[in-house]
């Protein structure tokens, strides 16, 4: 057991250390001098305060020296100022996280929970309408790209029928309050809550689940109600958008798992014994066929931040996707090395908890 985990956290370390490396030079070999950016605004003939830029911001210093640089301040988690917004990387990455995260995360779980339900029924009668159904979605889903399905949705919801508005996070002029102390109180008691049930009942499930239900409560406590409801409202159309394709990836998955275990010789032998259909089913079909999400929800929340950058662009949402696009056509080279950094560390420790979920949960995976 030790060893599989030692094996995992170093091949996720050295996956890490290789990301960063090209996270630096990979830009550098795009733009061909990456202080011109800085330089808005400064007279081509004002050399010596373009000189005193690059001096400023390391861009003199050999290749090499700028690159251990940069390992070093990763280590202190020093990712400079954003030349573009005046102000520390940090400082505006976070402004940001928390908007990719309420779009994201919901679309998530609704597309799991639907997509489990979905999947279930159809791989449970299969060749019946539930199951053509699901295979005439994918058919739809995979044909209609998502940002297309976006901009019809747009036209349709929010011009033509003025159902749900178009653009921004909340209503223009509104202001989101937030009670830090109390976000922390409540958050620590809904996790004081799943230890407690952990330490009881010996299951780590109340630890997986605390976290999300700690942020919901915390939320809930500490954001007005009238602000939440206004957020929700102008999230309603990208969630919808995104839940949809999710829900049939989900429900396929699901579907094509249970169909795949049915004639597995531990599904014969609980028949032959005499099981109930729905302890078949439920108990042994179902709880097996799980296995494969666990695989495909992890890359999911590995994309949590990065993955609606167009969905983000179309309706102008105030996201990690549109930031880093913001970054871009700024030039804004430090915060957009950031932003993408963090989208890295960000994939390869949610891979790394998968692989550890997934050696839990599946006996077969053996520690080589």
């Amino acid at each position: 057991m030790k060893g599989y985990y030692l094996k995992k956290v170093l091949s996720s370390l050295f996956v890490l250390f290789i990301i960063i490396s090209l996270n630096f030079f990979l830009p550098r070999m795009i733009f061909s001098d990456p202080a011109q950016p800085y330089f808005a605004g400064v007279p081509e003939d004002a050399i010596a305060l373009r000189e005193q830029i690059r001096e400023a911001n390391g861009f003199n210093d050999p290749l090499i020296v700028q690159y251990f640089n940069y390992l070093g301040r990763i280590l202190t988690l020093d990712f400079g100022e954003s030349h573009y917004y005046k102000e520390s990387v940090w400082t505006v990455m976070f402004s940001r996280i928390p908007w990719s995260m309420v779009l994201t995360v919901s679309s998530l779980v609704f597309s799991i929970i639907f997509g489990i339900l979905f999947g279930a029924v159809a791989g449970k009668k299969r060749d019946h309408a539930p199951d053509k159904a699901l295979l005439a979605l994918s058919g739809v889903t995979t044909a209609i790209p998502s940002f297309w399905l976006a901009l019809v949705c747009v036209m349709l919801f929010a011009f033509t029928y003025k159902i749900f508005p178009y653009r921004g996070a909340m209503t223009a002029g509104y202001t989101l309050s937030m009670n830090g102390v109390a976000f922390l109180i409540a958050f620590a008691v809904c996790m004081a809550a799943a230890i407690t049930l952990k330490l009881v009942l010996k299951k780590s499930v109340f630890i997986f689940a605390g976290i999300p239900v700690s942020l919901a409560a915390g939320l809930l406590v500490s954001v007005p109600m009238a602000d939440i409801l206004d957020v929700a409202y102008h999230a309603a159309l990208p969630v919808m958008i995104a839940v949809f394709s999710g829900v049939i990836s989900y429900a396929l998955l699901v579907r094509n798992s249970m169909i795949a275990v049915t004639n597995e010789d531990y599904i014969l032998t609980a028949r032959a014994k005499g099981l109930p259909p729905r302890v078949v089913l439920y108990k042994h079909t179902f709880r097996n066929a799980l296995l494969p999400l666990i695989t495909n929800v992890g890359m999911s929340m590995a994309g949590l931040m990065g993955g609606s950058v167009l969905t983000e662009k179309i309706f102008s949402w105030p996201g990690m996707g549109q930031l880093l696009l913001d970054a871009c056509n700024n030039g804004d080279y430090m915060l957009s090395q950031a932003i993408l950094l963090l989208f890295a560390v960000i994939t390869v420790v949610c891979n790394f908890i998968t692989d550890l979920v997934y050696h839990k949960f599946d006996p077969r995976v053996k520690e080589v």
